[in-house]
Order: C-alpha cells, then structure tokens, then sequence
C-alpha cells in the first residue's frame, strides 16, 4: 500500500498534539505492546478526534500505519525537540549542551552543526580541548547507543561517550546499571546516566 501524504498542516498539528498528549496521559513509554496496540485501534476509530481527522484523507489500515510509522515512531525523538516532529514535543527541557556538560564537566561546548539523530548525537569538546562524540537515550536504547558508539570509534576515530536519560521517576536499577556498566567497559566505552528534565507541550487545539 503506498503511504499516504502528509495532512494539510493545520490538521497535522491537530492530529500531532492530540497524540502526543494522549501518548503523555496513557504514559506511552511504559506500555507493552498490546496496549500501544489497543491506543493505535483506538486512535482510527471515527468516534475518536484523531481518527475523525485521518478518516479525511485515509483509510483507517493507512492512518494506523501513518501513526504508527510517524509521530509516534518519532515520539521520543520529538520529545527532545528534535527529529521530523521536533516542533509537536516538548521544549525547554534538557538540551544535548546539558547532556554534553553532564557528560564531560561544566566546562563543555558543543561542536556546531554537530547534532544529529538516529541515535541522538553530537561531537562535543571539553574543557581541555578533547573532542568528543557523545551519544544519548534511554537504557531501553543502549544496545543501539553502544553499537553506533563502537562504530563511530572504529570507522571514524572517534572517542564516544554514551549517556543514559532516566526520565523523572525511571531510575535505573541497580542490577541493571551494573551490567550495561560492564558491558561497557569491556568495550572500552564511557557511560554516564542523567535525570532528564522534560519540557512542556503545547496542548492540542480546543478548536
């Protein structure tokens, strides 16, 4: 089935927020796969304001794919302003200089025009002049992170330094730290873990 077009933006911001805020409320990072799955049934159902929306321009087979291949494989992303639905998440929280800054001291800048997405990066500089490639996400991410880092090391000669965001409320367990900590370093990999701050979202239209 080809893809469909993007929405009128007008309705594309509509539909956006309104699945970002409920993603926010049903809190969308916890959930198992068939509650992510009973919200996407859920979001193409004509009763709902979304699928109302979509059901314009799309069957409900393509709106579920749309979504689910969209804003919410973005969803994450976006939530740290960047990505393809930087402008729908949330602003002002924790930026990839405070990340760098966690990561390599107080000292830190950030290499401009640097940042970059899949995984979330950027090269970075410390206070000593070293320059470093600093890669970041949840611990759900941390195969990723760890892989893209050995690359970067390998192909590039870069020196990589992963940061684990635990968002409010999610500290890593002990256990758990203590593992992807080993894993680490016997790949000769830095890991540091930071409290992210989350932003604020502009809510969906009223209208």
């Amino acid at each position: 089935m080809k893809r469909p077009t993007l929405l009128p933006e007008q309705q594309l911001a509509t539909v956006v927020r309104t699945l970002y805020a409920q993603a926010d409320e049903a809190g969308w990072d916890t959930l198992g796969p068939r509650d992510r799955s009973r919200m996407y049934t859920q979001w193409v159902e004509a009763t709902d304001p979304v699928g109302e929306i979509l059901a314009r321009y799309m069957t409900p087979e393509a709106a579920r794919s749309w979504i689910k291949d969209g804003p919410m494989k973005e969803y994450a992303r976006a939530n740290r302003s960047t990505g393809r639905y930087a402008a729908f998440g949330r602003h002002g929280g924790t930026s990839a200089l405070d990340i760098a800054r966690q990561a390599l001291g107080p000292g830190a800048s950030l290499e401009e025009g640097s940042e970059a997405v899949k995984p979330l990066r950027c090269h970075a500089h410390a206070a000593d002049g070293s320059r470093v490639l600093i890669l970041w996400g949840d611990r759900r991410s941390f195969k990723d992170l760890l892989w893209a880092a050995l690359r970067a090391a390998a192909d590039d000669g870069d020196t990589p330094h992963v940061v684990v965001l635990e968002p409010p409320g999610k500290v890593t367990p002990t256990e758990e730290r203590n593992r992807l900590n080993a894993i680490a370093t016997r790949c000769g990999i830095d890991v540091t873990y930071m409290r992210e701050i989350l932003g604020t979202r502009t809510p969906p239209s009223s209208t």
